[in-house]
């Protein structure tokens, strides 16, 4: 009797768990560590970009820390975390997703490489492993954006609304606003010209089905394209100069074409019916 009694607690227990944790589509973003534990250095092998990359291809919201929007909930957030085991013999690769709280929501099985190359070894487990994820067909909320919050009487706040980390450098109090007299603006002469570069290290693009990461270089960008057959899965495209307020396009041919990058963050390359729009997916 004893036994069924623990039984039935048991099998509630489970049940209610399942049905409190949320989804991964529930969730609005995730941050891709810069540097896991098993590297050497941030980025190495660019293997971070090509996680954060393959989040934001199957559904996710994916950011580095640096990157995410500032009025975010944070904890309507992921972390993801990469967990390597270099050998010899194999190369293995686990992801790993976690909640604010640092509680584990999701773990994929280990992808695995006979590769000896390092880089195309790590490549080619995180690919494997991220198959467990694409099964999922996950797609995230949008991300809830704060905003600014307008008090007209800061005074009824109550202390632990006073407290908040977030409302602390988003209010704004209507009643310590000064008026000032209008100043006649005159007009100028001179020209400012808005080139809206991006301005991470990667930039994700998609065109026509293909997806195409923008890599940024001391002279401006280099443009792959996402292919599994290419070294290092990555072709490239041709390379981005920026000069005098002009930006130019030099294929792998060395044809100089014109480009830009308009307010949506779109990489237009090209000009009337040969233009090429690559739309921003980040």
């Amino acid at each position: 009797m004893n036994k069924l009694v623990l039984g039935i607690f048991l099998f509630i227990g489970i049940i209610s768990k399942s049905f409190s944790q949320k989804s991964l589509s529930d969730y609005s973003y995730v941050i891709v560590s810069e540097q896991f534990e098993f590297q050497q250095e941030k980025d190495q092998y660019q293997l971070n970009s090509l996680i954060k990359f393959l989040f934001n291809k199957y559904g996710f919201h994916a950011y580095f820390d640096r990157e995410v929007p500032l009025n975010v909930v944070r904890c309507d957030g992921l972390w993801a975390e990469a967990e390597g085991t270099p050998g010899f013999i194999m190369t293995k690769v686990q992801l790993v997703l976690r909640d604010c709280a640092g509680e584990e929501i999701f773990r994929t099985n280990y992808g695995k490489s006979k590769v000896k190359d390092y880089k195309k070894a790590y490549y080619e487990s995180v690919r494997n492993a991220f198959d467990d994820i694409i099964n999922l067909n996950i797609i995230q909320k949008e991300i809830e954006d704060l905003g600014i919050v307008i008090i007209s009487n800061p005074q009824i706040l109550s202390e632990s609304t006073k407290n908040s980390p977030i409302l602390e450098t988003s209010i704004v109090a209507i009643n310590s606003i000064k008026k000032e007299p209008l100043k006649k603006v005159e007009p100028t002469i001179e020209k400012t010209i808005k080139l809206n570069l991006p301005l991470n290290k990667y930039t994700n693009y998609k065109y026509m089905g293909k997806t195409f990461l923008l890599r940024k270089t001391a002279i401006g960008y280099t443009l792959y394209q996402e292919l599994r057959d290419a070294d290092d899965d990555l072709l490239l495209i041709g390379k981005i100069d920026v000069k005098n307020s002009k930006i130019n396009f030099k294929n792998k041919k060395d044809k100089i074409v014109e480009a830009f990058f308009d307010t949506s963050n779109h990489l237009i390359i090209g000009s009337g019916n040969k233009r090429k729009i690559y739309n921003y997916i980040n």
